[in-house]
């Protein structure tokens, strides 16, 4: 199997599809698909899309955002004991 680079034409993308899906997936790599003429795509695995949007969900979420950001200012940590017995587990 020979190494794709992460940005291809179409016509690249079209011959080379299982192995671009397999890579998105299996290895969590991006690829930029240059469309002439109409801008570029992307494909991604569906776990990392599902990370970016949680993120994103989270950043957009000011008092969240703010609680993070004062938490790790103040470098409290937690034993995996600790956060299990918080969490009611």
């Amino acid at each position: 199997m020979t190494q794709l680079s992460t940005t291809l034409t179409a016509s690249n993308a079209r011959s080379n599809f299982y192995q671009i899906l397999a890579n998105a997936v299996d290895n969590l790599n991006r690829f930029t698909i240059k469309i002439r003429g109409k801008g570029d795509a992307i494909i991604m695995s569906k776990e990392e899309l599902e990370s970016w949007e949680e993120t994103l969900d989270i950043l957009s979420n000011k008092k969240l955002a703010n609680s993070l950001r004062k938490a790790l200012r103040s470098k409290k940590t937690y034993t995996q004991e600790e956060v299990y017995k918080k969490l009611g587990w």
